[in-house]
């Protein structure tokens, strides 16, 4: 298990703004990648496509869009991306304040990180004529409920919805609520958005606060409990 932050990566160049890869091959992980931007308006991180990569990108502060050759989809905080392989997609911040997303992909696109992605003008790929994608765009907090969880659990993405190789789940908790994570068989992250938490394992406490994040390995397993004043927003994405 490993205690990271979103600004605590390594920079790469993709179109303009600020972008980070947070947990990647580099650093250990096999099969989850999670990278982190901050555009300010105007920018645009540039469209792609993934071979066989899923991604699934969670705006985390501000609005924006997701652009699809001449298509922009508005995409606001709280909602998440997801993007099925082959499918071309580019954020780009249509606001006038500062917009914040992170990203999970699964399998890792290390193309991504080597600038293979970041394509001049005139090489950016389009969408064929007549396609009809498969990119949703979905608000977290209204995704099918989760029962029998401490505060509000939301299942987002998952094989049920059309995904193959990631699932994600928004967690929302108040306060003096706690879980247990249990191992897994696949890698998965939680980035913490707002409130405070603590967080034991192997006889150890760590406070987490917003942007923080936990990058566990198979097997990893650890006790979660919300503490401080207002709710504590997460989200758990897992490689299936």
């Amino acid at each position: 298990m490993q205690i990271l932050n979103l600004e605590s990566g390594i920079f790469f160049q993709m179109g303009k703004g600020q972008n980070w890869r947070v947990v990647h091959p580099d650093m250990g992980a096999k099969q989850i990648t999670l990278n982190y931007g901050k555009h300010a308006p105007g920018q645009e991180f540039t469209q792609h496509t993934h071979d066989e990569t899923e991604d699934v990108i969670v705006v985390l502060d501000g609005e924006g869009a997701i652009r699809q050759g001449s298509v922009y989809t508005p995409i606001k905080s709280g909602e998440v991306i997801f993007v099925p392989a082959h499918e071309v997609h580019g954020t780009v911040n249509t606001s006038n304040k500062l917009i914040r997303v992170f990203s999970f992909q699964s399998p890792p696109d290390m193309a991504l990180y080597r600038g293979q992605r970041d394509s001049s003008a005139d090489s950016i790929p389009k969408p064929i004529e007549g396609h009809t994608s498969g990119v949703q765009v979905i608000d977290m907090a209204k995704a099918g409920p989760i029962f029998g969880k401490p505060g509000d659990w939301r299942n987002v993405v998952s094989k049920d919805k059309g995904s193959k190789h990631l699932s994600l789940n928004y967690i929302k908790l108040y306060y003096g609520d706690e879980f247990d994570h249990e191992p897994l068989q696949t890698e998965s992250i939680y980035v913490l958005m707002t409130g405070t938490v603590d967080v034991y394992a192997d006889d150890k406490r760590w406070r987490l606060k917003s942007d923080d994040v936990i990058f566990l390995s198979p097997g990893d397993t650890f006790k979660m409990k919300q503490v401080g004043g207002g709710p504590a927003r997460l989200v758990h994405c897992q490689a299936i």
